[in-house]
């Protein structure tokens, strides 16, 4: 597809979901309640950015959210890559991991919620390894997953050619493991954005996740479509961000 032709249709999609969503909301069928209009939930994002909600600036909200995804999205990768590469290559370190990471894997955030509360408290500290724990485990199978598609022939020629391990893993199994860790970082972020609303229930005053909550207990639709978009936009810029950034670390696979 040309350039132009995919920048038009992505701009024309939400453009016709924003239609259906005015033509709904306008159209009495749903209660304001459940679908305030777009009118309706702008006034409200234009109030928090003037007034701040509950008290605290909009800006200050946005900001305790960044930080906590930031910390727990840099942690949990940096972390999650390192042990999936060792289980990659270690068959000894993927036995003793084995049983604990896919135990851990299929478990919601949410169940963890009162173990963090009772090991951490309910400061900042549980909320970014809740977050943290989850990208944890999406890094480590996606950098596991990579490391071990490398193609047994590309092995056997580095051996052939006198490389020693450490040039194996450089030269040959990174950059094959790459493309994936990228993917994985992008489904990473997005989990690390749905787990901010989840970990925001461990107490708290500030954050986008605290006003989407605090919101929906006192039925203030617009305020939680309000905070729903915001958490959105920042997920959209940072997975471009993300997708920009693999086009030139992993420029041998096209566009992402």
């Amino acid at each position: 597809m040309k350039k132009k032709s995919y920048i038009t249709l992505a701009i024309l999609s939400p453009l016709v979901l924003l239609g259906l969503w005015i033509a709904v909301s306008h159209s009495g069928l749903v209660r304001p309640v459940i679908l305030p209009s777009p009118q309706a939930v702008l006034s409200s994002l234009a109030s928090m950015a003037l007034q701040g909600y509950s008290g605290v600036s909009l800006s200050e909200h946005v900001l305790a959210s960044l930080t906590r995804v930031g910390v727990a999205f840099a942690g949990g990768s940096a972390l999650g890559v390192a042990v999936g590469l060792l289980r990659a290559r270690s068959s000894a370190a993927d036995a003793l991991l084995l049983v604990p990471g896919e135990m851990l894997r299929p478990i919601p955030p949410l169940g963890l919620i009162p173990l963090f509360i009772l090991w951490f408290g309910i400061g900042e500290t549980s909320k970014i390894l809740l977050i943290g724990l989850s990208v944890f485990l999406i890094m480590m199978v996606n950098s596991q997953s990579g490391a071990r598609s490398v193609p047994a022939d590309l092995l056997r020629a580095a051996q052939t050619c006198g490389a020693s391990r450490m040039q194996i893993f450089r030269h040959v199994v990174l950059p094959a493991a790459l493309p994936q860790i990228m993917t994985g970082l992008r489904v990473a972020l997005g989990m690390a954005l749905s787990i901010l609303v989840a970990s925001e229930l461990l107490g708290g005053d500030r954050g986008l996740g605290f006003v989407v909550l605090d919101a929906a207990n006192f039925f203030r639709t617009t305020y939680v479509f309000a905070g729903v978009i915001l958490i959105g936009a920042i997920g959209l810029v940072s997975d471009r961000l993300i997708a920009w950034l693999a086009r030139r670390i992993v420029h041998w696979e096209g566009r992402r």
